[in-house]
This record gives C-alpha cells, structure tokens and sequence, in this order.
C-alpha cells in the first residue's frame, strides 16, 4: 500500500467522531466539533461521543465510540488522560483508522515523565497488531481544506494552498497559518500537529506529501525523530519531487533541553542534523520568518540560474549596506557588463550616482519613476545577472500607485526573477502608526499581484540563495545519477 492510500483516510475522512464533545463552550471537546463545522464537515458524519450528552450542537450523541452506527477513520480524544487507554480499546474494538490524542501529560510532563512513558507503551501495546494508527498524543491533530477538518485555535483561512506542514508543535502550526498568510500569502493545503509521535510521525507525514499532488512544497518542524536513517531516506526522495523546507526545533543546548518538557523528544546531535539536512538536499531554516520567506520564494519566482544579483535604489550608503547583506545571505553582486554599464550612463546623470552594481539613481529615480522601466530593462539582459533585487520606501498616495504600475508592467515582462524590497517612507513626514498601515495595504496589493516581496534586503537573499541552492543539489543529483560508470574489465 501506498504512503498516499495509507494515510488518505486521516486527511479526507468519511466519518468523525469527537470523545468528550460537549455544549460546555468552555470545554475543547466543544471546541473541536464547532471547528470541524466550522470548517464544512458534514454534520450527517460528524458523531458526538459522550456518555452524558443525549445532543451536542444539535447533533445526537453516542455514549462509546462501538454505539456509533458509522464506520469512523477519525477519531479525537478530548479527554482527562485517565480515559485514554479505555477509550483506546474502543477504538481498536470498532475498527478505528486513525485516533488523534489531544490529551497531554505524557512523556513530555515534567512532574511524571517515567509515567507518562509506561503509559505511551501501554498505548502502543493497546493498537499492536490492529489497524488503528495514533497522531500524538499531546498533538491537536490534521487541518486539511478539501477533507474539511481543522482544530481549535487553527486559523481557518477561506482560500486553498499549495503548501502541507507537518510540526510536532500544536502552537506554530497556528502562528505560521497566520503569519505565512498575513505577510507572504501563503496558505496550506494540509496541516498535521502530531506531538509526542508515539506512533505516527514525522517520517510518515513526510512519506505522504511527497506524495500527495496537493502539496507542491513541504514545511515541517521538528525537534526530534525515532529512525534517523529512514527520515533522511525520506527526505532524499522527497526532495527529488518537491521542496521540502525544515525548521529544527531544540537547536540551543538550551533549546534542546526544552524539547523534552514539549514533546518528551531528544533533539540529538546539531552538527549531525546540519550534515543530515544538507546531505539530503532538505532546505533548513531557523525560525518561522525565514520558514516564510523560503516558503513564498520557491512559489512565487522561478529559480534564478545562479547567485549573481543587481539591486537597483537607494542613496550610496543603502548601496554599501544592501551589498553587505546580499553576499552575506550567500548572493554575488558583479559588476554590470560594460555594455550594460554604458547604456546606463545614459540614462543616469553622473551626479552623486553608481552604476557598477549596486543602481544608485539617487534622487533621480524619485523625481521620475518611469526610468525604474529602462533600468529593469537594461539589467534584465546583462547576461552576468541571475537575479534582481529592487528596493525603494513607500511613498503613499498617488506616487505608490504610479510605482505599482510601473513594477507590475516590468514583472510582467522580465526574464529574470525578481524581488522587491519595500522600506517604509524615508519623507518629510513623522512616520506615524497609520502610514505604517497604509504600508502594510501596499505590501499586501504587491503580494495579491504575484510579487515576491521582503522588508529587508537580507531577507530576501537569505530565501532566494536557498532556493538557489536547492536547485543547484537536484542538478548536481541528475548529473551523478546520469554519469557514466566505465565497465570493469577482467
């Protein structure tokens, strides 16, 4: 059986029940009915299970998991940690596919670790030889847009997407649905918050959306794994088909220490999870920003042929800066050809201006817009250039419409991949909590029209030179797995 058929009922279940459903609002048993509702469940086959509800939400309920007259592929336990095993053996005795364990207090409880661990043995041993499979416990489960599920506090977004995340952390599947749609608009086809991952984990997610053609770049976070060498074998033929984009969690002694309060896992050795990574072609990050920004660069630009990148705007010392930034993310600036450089020196007045590599048109560029059009132009066809960077600040107004015009009219038309920086306004004005808002709708309407936009120069080397390189380890892959290997002879 397929990892895809395998796991397609946790992802498009038929039919849902949620242990400890109330009408308490109070309680997440509540909670993760009115979410799966919310999301455009069936009602028909969503089941309430609650030995001392005859209704919950208006939906009839059932007092164990057996007395429900549908055969169920998803099952949330919503409960006290003392039902979990009794409830279990309800699942397995019904033919449950898949449980989700929200309960907490497991091996990752800091009063009674060695407890929790014989009680997630006794788990185990409860689905041995059956076809119940656990997500967690201490997890809150699967958001999946065309299977209609979610969980609470999930931010249930109304598009659909082409990312699927798989974290052991319940909290950063919601703040990155959050943050990757409100500043990069990214949004998720599948979201899977597996916890403590006594049973299913993140190998077997990461099976799943290489193989899912919903996903088209995988996101995970994790801060540990049980079979070392099958996640790199998965992540090795993951990369061949898609991006696969890895947050590790537990990255400081520190921070180590702490996944075993969080999860109950050990995060193992840095330097191996370094050399992990990078020998598996998986594209590593440190933190939820940059998950976003190398998310947003693999959709929304293709991959530039190499490092060599011009950057266009901003006064002598931005130039110095930007430069510093781009080679410090692992970007080249080159100068320009000289052909390219002689045709700009005609358009650029020699007056406190550069045209080498960083552009500095100086107050020229703001007096007239229009020349950002020849400069994208010429800077398009320089054969050295990969890759174009243009920065400037919000004007607001009229002058930050006739910008958006002139940048979307060029994207449209460039060869080359392109970011833009947006700075906020440098005027006369004292920047205030409002123009920092009218920015914000700016960032947003360049984002809406297919734009890959950063705050900072920085932040837009970083994600591209990963996208870079990820493409750069596929080529050097095909050109092994296609050398030829001369015959021995006797």
């Amino acid at each position: 059986m397929s990892k895809l058929d395998e796991l397609n009922p946790l992802f498009y279940p038929r039919a849902v029940a949620v242990v400890g459903a109330t009408d308490n609002p109070s309680k997440h048993g509540n909670w993760y009915l009115r979410s799966i509702l919310g999301r455009g469940f069936p009602r028909e086959h969503a089941y309430p299970v609650n030995p001392n509800e005859d209704k919950v939400l208006g939906i009839k309920s059932y007092p164990r998991v057996q007395d429900v007259p549908e055969q169920l592929d998803y099952v949330i336990f919503a409960v006290p940690r003392r039902l979990a095993k009794d409830i279990l053996r309800d699942c397995v005795e019904a033919k449950v596919k898949f449980v989700v364990i929200f309960t907490s207090g497991f091996s990752e409880s800091d009063l009674a670790p060695e407890e929790g661990r014989k009680l997630e043995r006794e788990l185990l041993e409860i689905i041995s030889g059956s076809g119940t499979r656990i997500v967690g416990p201490n997890g809150m489960g699967v958001y999946s847009f065309d299977g209609h599920l979610s969980y609470p506090y999930l931010y249930n977004p109304p598009e659909d997407g082409p990312v699927s995340f798989a974290s052991q952390s319940g909290g950063h599947t919601v703040g990155l649905a959050i943050m990757a749609d409100f500043w990069s608009n990214i949004r998720f086809n599948k979201i899977v918050s597996f916890g403590n991952a006594i049973d299913l984990e993140v190998t077997d997610y990461l099976e799943y959306f290489a193989e899912d053609p919903k996903t088209k770049v995988i996101n995970i976070y994790v801060e540990g794994v049980r079979d070392g060498p099958r996640f790199f074998r998965a992540l090795r033929e993951a990369i061949r088909v898609k991006p696969v984009v890895v947050w590790k969690g537990g990255w400081t002694s520190g921070g180590s220490r702490a996944t075993l309060s969080h999860t109950g896992s050990l995060a193992g050795s840095n330097r191996i999870w370094r050399v992990v990574l990078k020998q598996a072609g998986a594209v590593q990050v440190f933190g939820m920003e940059e998950l976003c920004d190398v998310t947003m660069a693999f959709l929304r630009i293709n991959p530039p042929r190499g490092l060599n990148t011009a950057i266009l705007g901003g006064g002598g010392g931005q130039s110095v800066v930007s430069t510093d930034e781009c080679e410090s993310a692992g970007l080249k600036v080159p100068p320009f050809s000289p052909e390219t450089r002689e045709k700009l020196s005609k358009i650029i007045p020699d007056i406190g201006t550069g045209i080498a590599n960083p552009i500095d048109a100086s107050y020229f560029v703001y007096n007239d817009l229009s020349m950002y059009s020849s400069l994208l132009d010429l800077v398009d066809k320089d054969p050295k250039i990969d890759f174009i960077i243009l920065q400037h600040e919000a004007m607001l107004g009229e002058r930050d419409e006739e910008l958006f015009r002139i940048l979307k009219d060029a994207k449209e038309r460039l060869e080359k991949p392109f970011a833009l920086v947006l700075y906020p306004s440098g005027g006369p004005f004292k920047y205030t909590p409002e123009m920092e808002a009218e920015r914000l709708k700016l960032v947003k309407k360049y984002l809406d029209n297919g734009f890959l936009i950063y705050p900072s120069v920085y932040r837009a080397s970083n994600a591209v030179c990963k996208v870079v390189w990820y493409y750069n380890f596929l080529q050097r892959c095909e050109k092994i797995e296609n050398a030829e290997v001369p015959l021995k002879t006797a």
